[in-house]
């Protein structure tokens, strides 16, 4: 939000903020809301419960009539507009390597439901790096969060299994995996590495603080801003899609092997 704000204001926009909760009809409701003569363009990251509908109708109408659109983080293929997303197979990649080069041998993974793309693509670089260290991909190392359901209680299956660290798709899903570690006296990181998503605030001030895939989300939002003034701005009916893909990081802290 601070990266959309500041690119916004360098050019003398004013920015309206709304929330789906996550829900696909409420998201339809505010896109036409907002569209009907309150805005000049729209910055989205699709609601969960859109791609788990496979409910992408809102959107396509908004291309299909030229409206500025810009999709960031959670975006889908079948859409033809403007993106701005992380590279999250690599990022994936990158964690579960760093996990591996310490020493860490049997890794689970904390993601999303299959529907979510960016839980989806994490996950991707995940097996990726376990195959090419010659290990073999485990389904009972890999627990598929639910969030409508009780989230501690489907973390806590994955500490069932011979496990000596996690690779959680975002913070909370590490924090909450840290809290059931600590609650089963093993030490971290000497029994169990774990690496979030996201540099917030809970991964720096948790205890241990938690290591984590910077995602750069300031620079993610500026950009995304960026290309929908550039819309807004020049258009152009016929400009060709784009997608601009931010690497990511790895932020080493107290909850892995260094």
């Amino acid at each position: 939000m601070k990266g959309i704000e500041q690119a916004a204001t360098e050019k003398g926009y004013n920015i309206m903020v709304c929330f789906s909760n996550d829900k696909e009809k409420k998201e339809a409701e505010t896109i036409s809301v907002l569209t009907n003569g309150s805005v000049d363009g729209l910055l989205v990251s699709i609601a969960k419960e859109t791609f788990e509908k496979g409910e992408f109708t809102h959107f396509k109408n908004l291309i299909q009539n030229n409206v500025p659109l810009v999709l960031f983080d959670r975006t889908h293929h079948s859409l033809a507009c403007d993106k701005v997303t992380v590279g999250d197979v690599g990022a994936g990649y990158k964690a579960t390597k760093y996990l591996l080069n310490t020493g860490c041998k049997r890794i689970g993974i904390l993601t999303t439901p299959k529907h979510i793309n960016v839980g989806t693509e994490r996950l991707q670089g995940y097996e990726k790096a376990l195959l090419e260290f010659g290990h073999t991909i485990k389904e009972s190392y890999i627990i598929r969060v639910r969030e409508e359901a009780d989230i501690r209680t489907q973390i806590e299956k994955l500490f069932l299994q011979d496990i000596d660290a996690v690779f959680a798709v975002n913070e909370i899903y590490a924090a909450v995996a840290i809290r059931i570690a600590k609650e089963k006296n093993m030490q971290i990181p000497e029994e169990l590495s774990v690496i979030g998503f996201t540099d917030g605030l809970i991964s720096e001030y948790s205890s241990p603080s938690i290591s984590t895939v910077v995602q750069h989300g300031f620079t993610m939002g500026k950009q995304a801003a960026e290309m929908l003034i550039q819309q807004i701005e020049t258009n152009n009916p016929n400009k060709k899609p784009q997608t601009k893909v931010i690497s990511s990081d790895l932020k080493i802290r107290e909850s892995s092997k260094s």
